[in-house]
C-alpha cells in the first residue's frame, strides 16, 4: 500500500491541474499562452515515470521520486512545435520527441535526448 501513496498523489494531483486549468471559453488565447507545458505519464512495473515539455522548444524535465530534473540535450535544439511519445515493456522504457513540422527526432538515452542522424548527415562534403 505504501509504494501506492505516492502515485496515488500524483494522479490526484493531476486531477486539480486539469480541473483548474481554464477553459478555452473562459479567456482569450493570449500571445503568452501559446508557450505551454505537457505531461507524460506512463507506468513501468510498480512505478511510474514521467516528462514534462514545453512544446514550443522541447525543453523537458523527468520526473525523478518527487521533482522534476532537466534533460540534458546533446546538441541545439530549434523552435518549433514538440510532441513526445513514452515507450515501455515490464522492465524498462523510453522516450522519443519529434519537431512535427520538420520531423527531427530524439530518443532519451541515459538520461539526456540523442538526435537521429538525418539523411545524408553521414555524407561528406
Amino acid at each position: 500500500m505504501s509504494r501506492l501513496a505516492p502515485a496515488i498523489s500524483l494522479l490526484a494531483l493531476l486531477c486539480l491541474l486539469d480541473a483548474a486549468a481554464p477553459t478555452a471559453s473562459a479567456q482569450p488565447e493570449k500571445p503568452a499562452d501559446k508557450e505551454r507545458f505537457e505531461l507524460r505519464i506512463i507506468r513501468v512495473g510498480n512505478t511510474f515515470q514521467g516528462l514534462r515539455f514545453k512544446t514550443t522548444t522541447g525543453e523537458s524535465w523527468q520526473l525523478v521520486v518527487d521533482k522534476f530534473e532537466k534533460v540534458p540535450e546533446t546538441g541545439p535544439v530549434p523552435p518549433g512545435e514538440y510532441e513526445i511519445k513514452l515507450v515501455t515493456d515490464d522492465n524498462d522504457w523510453t522516450a522519443f520527441r519529434i519537431e512535427r513540422k520538420t520531423g527531427l527526432t530524439w530518443q532519451l538515452k541515459n538520461r539526456k535526448w540523442v538526435k537521429f542522424k538525418e539523411p545524408g548527415e553521414d555524407k561528406g562534403a
